[in-house]
């Protein structure tokens, strides 16, 4: 997801940036201090997500939204929570309260993650095709366990087999259109669905104990259900 973040305070501004930076599929395509400055950009570069305070200076979060034409997730982030009813009546996608904190802004991007690939109408991807020893092996994705990077190459682990594929773990991290897959670990993508248990620092599929970073810990938590 292309992301764009625009904040008056730059200690602010820089604690989203450095969050945002820990997420793997958001790309910040710009960081404006100002409202004028992100306009221009978005008219020239499709935008994803707009990270936006409200309240700026001559032109706010607000009379942004309302000069977009094409608009993209909206976040709001304020330090006042009044203008929590206006902003909805916008159809913005959250509403985040300062100080921004990591698992809220990330429950906040998992919503825009579901709304964009509700509107894009796209299915979720269940096989594909690898590389292996010179032919196209078919892989259903519902049988894989986990993808191990291993240089410049990758293992993808069933319980039957193990595929090994010159590949890097982002390129096939990039190809695999499944909410059931996720990265983990820089070395690991799992399958939720295979996942017997998870703890502080690592979970276990199958007889493997696959690490977890501690930048990664967050989103998995936000994609699996608990009680």
């Amino acid at each position: 997801m292309k992301c764009l973040i625009v904040e008056d305070d730059q200690m602010a501004r820089a604690s989203i940036e450095l969050m945002c930076q820990k997420i793997d599929d958001l790309e910040v395509v710009g960081s404006f201090d100002n409202g004028l400055d992100a306009l221009k950009l978005i008219k020239s570069v499709e935008i994803d997500v707009l990270l936006l305070d409200i309240q700026m200076p001559d032109f706010s979060g607000l009379d942004l939204i309302k000069s977009l034409e094409k608009k993209p997730q909206i976040i709001l982030t304020t330090g006042h929570a009044e203008y929590a009813v206006e902003a909805f009546e916008h159809h913005v996608t959250d509403f985040l309260t300062k100080p921004v904190e990591l698992p809220r802004l990330l429950k906040a991007l998992d919503h825009a993650r579901q709304n964009l690939s509700s509107s894009s109408g796209s299915e979720e991807m269940s096989e594909l095709f690898i590389k292996v020893d010179g032919r196209y092996v078919r892989l259903d994705l519902e049988d894989v366990l986990y993808v191990e990077s291993l240089g410049d190459y990758v293992t993808f682990r069933t319980s039957k087999e193990k595929y090994i594929v010159h590949s890097t773990l982002k390129n096939i991290d990039d190809k695999i259109k499944n909410s059931k897959f996720l990265k983990v670990h820089r070395s690991y993508i799992v399958n939720l669905s295979k996942v017997v248990d998870i703890e502080e620092t690592n979970m276990v599929i199958a007889d493997k104990v696959i690490p977890v970073s501690r930048a990664h810990k967050p989103i998995l938590m936000n994609k699996i259900k608990t009680i």
